[in-house]
C-alpha cells in the first residue's frame, strides 16, 4: 500500500518538496516527483550529479508533516532523465515548477530480454507519466497491456485473469516498494518479465485446455 501522507519535505533541501517517490529493494530510487523553484531544483539535481565530490549527494531523506522519515539513496545518475514542467502562475506558493527525475529503464523497454516496466497513477493525480490527461486505467490494464506487447506469441482477451493470476503468483510481475522502502504518494510501477516459463505456462494451456481458443 503507497504511503500517500501529502507532500514531504527533503530534509537537506528544505525548499524541495516532494509527491511520489518509489524506491528499489535497495532504497535507490527510480521515480520521484518535486516541486519547487527553478533554482532549488537545479541546485538539488547538481548536487545528485556530484555525488561523492564536495558539494555533493549520494542519498537524501524525505520528511512529512508527521514527521515521518524516509532515506532516499541517489545512485548512478547517468542512468536517470528528467520530465519538467511549471505550475501555473496562480497558485497558493508562487511560482514552482515540477519535475519528474526517474530510471530510463521505466520508459525504455527491455523487448530483447522481454522486460518491461508499467508506471501508473492512482486516481486523483493531475497528470500522465507521459504527459497526456488521465484516463480511467487501471494498473492491471495497463500491466496486461505490457504483458501482451512483451510476449512472443499471440494472447487472446479471455486469458487475461488466468495469465496475469500466473504472473503475479510466478513474479513474473512484480511491484515495486516493500516494507522497509515503501511507495510514496500516487504513483506506482510494476516490473514485468516474462521468461520461457511464461510460454510454456500457455502452450500447456492450450493442449489441457485451461486456456480455451
Amino acid at each position: 500500500m503507497a504511503d500517500s501522507n501529502g507532500l514531504y519535505r527533503i530534509e537537506e533541501f528544505p525548499e524541495i518538496f516532494v509527491d511520489a517517490c518509489l524506491r528499489d529493494s535497495e532504497g535507490q530510487f527510480m521515480f520521484l516527483s518535486i516541486y519547487g523553484r527553478d533554482g532549488s531544483i537545479m541546485q538539488f539535481i547538481a548536487a545528485m550529479e556530484l555525488g561523492g565530490q564536495e558539494r555533493g549527494v549520494q542519498r537524501f531523506h524525505l520528511v512529512n508533516a508527521a514527521g515521518e522519515r524516509h532515506q532516499v539513496d541517489v545512485g548512478g545518475t547517468d542512468r536517470l532523465t528528467k520530465h519538467a514542467g511549471r505550475l501555473p502562475r496562480q497558485n497558493l506558493f508562487g511560482p514552482l515548477s515540477q519535475m519528474w527525475v526517474f530510471d530510463k529503464r521505466l520508459q525504455q523497454p527491455d523487448r530483447a530480454n522481454r522486460i518491461a516496466w508499467v508506471l501508473h497513477q492512482e486516481a486523483g493525480a493531475k497528470a500522465s507519466f507521459d504527459g497526456g490527461p488521465v484516463t480511467k486505467v487501471t494498473l492491471q490494464d495497463r500491466v496486461w497491456k505490457t504483458i501482451v506487447g512483451l510476449s512472443p506469441v499471440a494472447l487472446l482477451d479471455h486469458w487475461r485473469q488466468p495469465l496475469l493470476t500466473w504472473c503475479e503468483n510466478k513474479r513474473a510481475t512484480q511491484a515495486l516498494g516493500d516494507a522497509i522502502y515503501p511507495a510514496i504518494g500516487p504513483v506506482q510501477a510494476v516490473r514485468v518479465s516474462l521468461t520461457e516459463h511464461f510460454v510454456g505456462f500457455i502452450k500447456d494451456g492450450v493442449k489441457n485446455r485451461t486456456l480455451t481458443l
